[in-house]
């Protein structure tokens, strides 16, 4: 995880960084950050450190954290997605989901007057079914249109769209079923369904499941205890108060 006290961008006049790395081709004297990770000096567009070749600056608008368009095409990051027309393009979330330790990751949903798009790091796809004019992010890389639920640019197939409900971290439900990304778990008894406190893990009446794998109970207590003993140390060093005099000792000027 990226240090909080780093300054996310610096300018001294005569360089640019973000996040302590060189912005090169930037000029200090005209160089203005802009919405989210976008900013832009006389001549260019920049996104975090990167200077873009692409982008029009004159007729560029960031959307959101990492949408943006000029007067010709859409773009997640500074990336142009294909075929997409920026005169009826649009964002649909924020294009950032929550990811653990408190980070975000850059991943969302946009759409044109005939498409839809999911973007994350793993790619720019086209959601071939989706219906542009009724469909809107669920957040988390959940979406949904008139007909579907999608998880990132897939359908769940089976889900029922008037009961489907995000559950927790990767899995979902409606009336009937229970899901690990955007497929079903079979063998699920719905009704008896009750979620563990391990991530992706839940069971039922009948037994116990991590992420989409059905498990014996010994098989879910020793997961548990590998889990366990990896947060031993800082368990141990909280108790002691080891921690506190470890982070005492690095900022003694505390408030």
């Amino acid at each position: 995880m990226a240090n909080i006290d780093v300054p996310v961008w610096e300018n001294d006049g005569k360089k640019v960084l973000h996040r302590g790395r060189p912005v090169r081709g930037a000029d200090p004297k005209t160089f203005e950050v802009l919405l989210g990770n976008y900013a832009r000096d006389a001549k260019s567009v920049f996104f975090h450190s990167i200077q873009s070749k692409q982008i029009d600056r004159d007729t560029f608008r960031p959307l959101n954290a990492n949408f943006c368009i000029d007067a010709t095409q859409a773009f997640f990051v500074v990336t142009p997605i294909k075929d997409a027309d920026p005169k009826t393009f649009r964002v649909l979330d924020s294009s950032l989901v929550f990811f653990s330790m408190g980070s975000f990751i850059s991943s969302g949903y946009a759409a044109d007057a005939n498409s839809v798009w999911h973007a994350s790091s793993q790619g720019i796809r086209r959601i071939k079914k989706a219906e542009p004019v009724t469909f809107f992010s669920l957040g988390n890389n959940y979406g949904c249109d008139r007909e579907r639920v999608y998880f990132y640019a897939t359908p769940i197939h089976g889900a029922d769209r008037v009961t489907w409900r995000h559950w927790a971290g990767l899995l979902s439900i409606d009336k009937n079923n229970v899901y690990f990304t955007s497929k079903k778990i079979e063998g699920v008894d719905r009704p008896s369904i009750w979620l563990l406190t391990a991530t992706d893990s839940f069971m039922d009446r009948h037994r116990i499941y991590i992420s989409n794998r059905a498990v014996t109970p010994e098989e879910y207590l020793e997961w548990l205890k590998s889990v366990d003993e990896k947060c031993a140390w800082e368990r141990e060093q909280i108790h002691s108060g080891a921690m506190f005099e470890r982070i005492k000792s690095q900022h003694p000027d505390g408030i």
